[in-house]
């Protein structure tokens, strides 16, 4: 079944994701790939008035979590950032390909209690692929310590979505580094897939988030 075309909205945040041309590598050192991304974050945040939720950069793909302003839409903030890591990538390494293996995929986050899990979900991505033992160990993730020292990515999280997941950041820490059950992975993953984020429990049929407390304050 195809996809629904996305909603364009200022009023929610999106997941975003794309991946690698061939699933490859990035084609150029993390720590390099990271600092273009970083730019090119940074850059929609202060030209396009993106809000940057959270990020993690994979070897082979990235999740972002952000929300767009007014005046520009997701389709105009993506196209620029996409563009730009690609011409980047390509003039380092002398590659003449495509950078990425398709569009990016968003997915419209309308709930706090989903916005909640989607966000632990980013998180978790390095832990759960085994590149690290903690949330806040992975280098290359807006949650990482380093981000604390200087190596940021500017975050602008609003309160009405920071409101379902914790403040604190000893209860925050915990959060993070409590696995979900399996099952709630695959409900996570097929959501994602939708151009509005729906989850749903295969076996039951039923939300399995929808009963979670996730007024943390």
């Amino acid at each position: 079944m195809p996809r629904k075309p996305l909603l364009y909205t200022d009023e929610a945040p999106y997941h975003i994701t794309a991946r690698s041309n061939n699933q490859d590598w990035f084609y150029l050192p993390a720590r390099d790939c990271w600092h273009l991304f970083r730019r090119g974050l940074n850059h929609i945040h202060n030209e396009f008035g993106f809000e940057i939720h959270a990020f993690v950069l994979m070897s082979n793909h990235y999740h972002l979590i952000g929300q767009c302003s007014k005046e520009h839409d997701l389709g105009e903030v993506m196209g620029w950032l996409q563009k730009f890591i690609s011409k980047q990538i390509n003039r380092r390494t002398g590659r003449i390909n495509h950078v990425f293996g398709g569009p990016y995929k968003a997915s419209l986050i309308l709930h706090p209690y989903h916005y909640r899990n989607v966000y632990k979900y980013v998180a978790r991505n390095p832990v759960k692929a085994g590149l690290s033992s903690i949330v806040e160990d992975y280098s290359y993730s807006t949650f990482s310590r380093k981000n604390e020292k200087g190596d940021f990515i500017l975050v602008t999280t609003p309160l009405h979505w920071l409101d379902s997941v914790p403040r604190c950041r000893s209860e925050k820490s915990h959060w993070l580094n409590q696995n979900f059950e399996e099952r709630h992975y695959d409900v996570l993953r097929e959501g994602l897939k939708r151009t509005i984020f729906k989850a749903q429990d295969r076996s039951t049929r039923t939300d399995p988030f929808i009963t979670q407390v996730h007024n943390h304050k």
